[in-house]
């Protein structure tokens, strides 16, 4: 019996120790994320489309920026 107890709190251990580990890697993943802004696959064509129309003045930057 104590040796099939001793398996099952090593099991759980166990399994809270890999929980632990996956919410720490998306904590600082999203926290990396915020810091940085950074743009999916998705956002990238997006934001170049729109850079390309506004270098051929299809698009007016807006008033208040200036490009970088």
């Amino acid at each position: 019996m104590f040796d099939r107890f001793t398996e099952v709190v090593s099991l759980v251990l166990g399994a809270l120790a890999v929980a632990y580990l996956v919410y720490e890697i998306d904590r600082r993943q999203r926290k990396l994320h915020d810091l940085w802004d950074v743009l999916d696959g998705e956002d990238a064509v997006i934001t170049n489309t729109l850079e390309e129309m506004v270098e051929r003045g299809e698009l007016l930057p807006y008033a208040g920026a200036t490009l970088a």
